[in-house]
């Protein structure tokens, strides 16, 4: 039995190294910090509130003579308060220990790596104190309190304005009361004694120390900057906007500072601050910046990310939240800008016609990759009988179209300004009601954007093999597709069930009509940019308005054209979350010839969603 229950340690161990090793791996990217430590000859009991990049404590204590580490392992709760300082008492408690690799018993090591807010017990054989400074990624998770005992544990402070311990827990009834003042607190000494403090001894952060929690508590500190879900901040994809909890515990007010540990002057964050008719104003967020807090409130902050501010699409950094009386909080913080990418994208040059627009893409236009759903908003049309005549230039670009002799296909060509012809236009006037127009676009890896007809969204399975031990690994990910031909719908899965079949989801506009179901445009898809294109439906077109089989004047209709152009407007002064990056609006402009012998003008606005990031259609 005694061999069975050593393997089962043994098992659990392994397990719990792993899953740690995997975590760090994941912590590994994310934003990091400094903690300084200092060792003093001697047991020293340790705080830790960063995670090492490699948290394997052969590589934290590389260099540092150290006779052995402990940690207690117990996950059920806290250990007992071992007074006695020796390997024999703390192995008798359940303790896991390590010791260098190089001595005979490392064999016997039960602890293998650091975690973050966790305390140590280290015996450190140097014959001088020794300060190591560590890199690592801060948690805004804290270890529960186990009621009724005595908890090994540090505390969140700041390093400048050490807070009293009779100040720091003053605020919580599991910590101190009135009648019977602070609880019982023991600190190591440099002699290796445990020592009870003074109400006014000052905490100091890395330092662990003995607590007693009377009755069960979630108290952190007399000020707590925490989000409202997860151990920090992560705006993933599809999160534009995350909360931070400012709660003051105390009986006064405190201005909460958030200073920005990682990037100051390049951070891509704002918050939102309620306006009286209930509306958020959204603004660029300082460091320092400064919030108050009134006693015994908690004031949600809203927190949120502009990607277009972001110089790469990763930004890392930490926040540091304190409240000038001692207490002190670090948010780690992620925030991803997703870019389908494209082989060649970068390099590709993009032909519209015969106009070649003789350049790679920006990283801004690179950045809105993928399907763009919205609506066109038309409230102004021209008068065809009144009205000045206005040159045909649609948003910004001064437009030509080409007729190939062969084919009969128009195409839209950018001419400069000394060559611009004169078309007679009237000038759009305001109608007494709107339409609207539904718009669906597609940007590929090349910057290169489409008008759709209709696009069809499916799912292609991934792929996967078998390894020399016969285990199944995947090759290929799972991935969506846009199809704008339907023939290649065979090839692929549906991504939503109908009387439990998959099929895929269609979207489609009923506002234009080409044959090929797409229609490149010219120009930049991106904030103040514009992007202009040619809708051609010639006289034999099967769905010509003006061609009817049945009837003999009507076997063939009259020449069709819609020039269509989008001008993206500049981010506004108050502009919501995600905008530029997952919104864009802006004005819309079309011009029509053939429908009478002055071209209509049609104008209004628009606004667009990103509802995917496929950089490829149909495949």
């Amino acid at each position: 039995m005694k061999i069975i229950a050593s393997l089962r340690r043994l098992r659990n161990l392994v397990l719990c190294s792993m899953i740690l090793s995997w975590v760090s791996q994941f912590l590994q990217a994310s934003p990091a910090t400094t903690q300084v430590i200092t060792l003093k000859p001697g047991w020293n009991a340790v705080h830790f509130d960063v995670l090492p990049p490699n948290p394997d404590l052969d590589a934290v204590f590389d260099g540092v003579p150290l006779d052995s580490v402990w940690a207690y392992g117990n996950g059920l709760g806290s250990p007992d308060f071992v007074q006695e300082l020796t390997e024999q008492t703390l192995a008798k408690a359940g303790w896991f220990s390590w010791v260098p690799t190089n001595r005979v018993d490392a064999f016997q090591n039960s602890l293998f790596q650091i975690q973050v807010n966790q305390s140590y017990l280290i015996r450190y054989t140097g014959t001088n104190a020794r300060t190591l400074s560590f890199v690592g990624t801060p948690t805004t998770r804290q270890p529960k309190w186990l009621p009724d005992s005595y908890n090994f544990r540090g505390l969140s402070v700041d390093p400048a304005i050490p807070p009293t311990f009779l100040k720091f827990f003053g605020p919580s009834p599991a910590h101190y009361s009135a009648s019977a003042g602070l609880n019982a607190i023991f600190r190591l000494d440099p002699s290796g004694v445990w020592q009870r403090v003074a109400p006014t001894d000052l905490v100091r952060r890395g330092e662990a120390y003995w607590i007693y929690c009377r009755g069960g508590s979630d108290y952190v500190a007399p000020f707590v900057a925490a989000p409202e879900l997860g151990d920090g901040f992560v705006f993933n994809s599809g999160t534009d906007e995350l909360v931070l909890n400012f709660r003051n515990s105390g009986t006064s007010g405190v201005n909460a500072t958030v200073t920005d540990l990682g990037a100051p002057t390049a951070n891509p964050l704002w918050y939102g601050e309620r306006q009286s008719n209930l509306s958020l104003l959204w603004q660029s967020l300082p460091s320092p910046w400064v919030k108050a807090v009134p006693a015994g409130t908690t004031v949600p902050v809203r927190i949120s990310v502009r990607r277009t501010d972001m110089k790469a699409n990763l930004f890392e950094t930490v926040l540091e939240v304190t409240d000038g009386l001692g207490s002190r909080q670090l948010v780690p913080m992620t925030v991803f800008r997703p870019v389908a990418a494209t082989a060649g994208a970068s390099t590709n040059r993009r032909k519209i016609g015969s106009a070649d627009l003789g350049k790679p893409p920006s990283a801004e236009v690179s950045s809105h990759v993928g399907l763009w759903v919205g609506v066109a908003t038309v409230n102004a049309v021209s008068e065809a009988h009144s009205g000045p005549l206005i040159t045909n230039v649609v948003m910004g670009f001064t437009i030509q179209l080409e007729t190939n002799a062969t084919t009969g296909k128009v195409t839209t060509n950018r001419i400069p300004n000394s060559l611009t012809r004169t078309s007679p236009s009237m000038a759009p006037t305001p109608t007494g009601s709107e339409f609207n127009l539904r718009l669906l676009l597609h940007v590929d890896g090349n910057g290169q954007t489409r008008l759709l007809k209709q696009v069809i969204e499916m799912w292609q399975d991934g792929t996967s093999t078998n390894d020399v031990d016969g285990n199944s690994v995947l090759v290929t990910p799972g991935h969506y597709v846009l199809l704008t031909d339907d023939s290649l719908i065979g090839q692929f899965t549906g991504v939503s069930a109908r009387d439990g079949v998959p099929v895929g989801r269609r979207l489609s506009t009923a506002g234009f009509d080409f044959a090929d179901n797409e229609l490149p445009l010219a120009g930049d898809f991106a904030i103040g940019s514009s992007v202009v294109g040619t809708n051609t439906m010639s006289e034999t077109f099967q769905r010509n308005p003006f061609k009817h089989r049945y009837h003999p004047d009507h076997q063939k209709g009259y020449d069709i054209t819609r020039v269509i152009g989008l001008q993206f407007s500049g981010t506004p002064t108050n502009a919501p979350p995600g905008y530029g990056e997952r919104v864009l609006d802006g004005l819309y402009r079309e011009t029509v010839t053939g429908l009478h012998r002055t071209n209509i003008v049609v104008g209004g606005t628009f606004r667009l969603n990103r509802i995917a990031t496929t950089a490829v259609l149909n495949q």
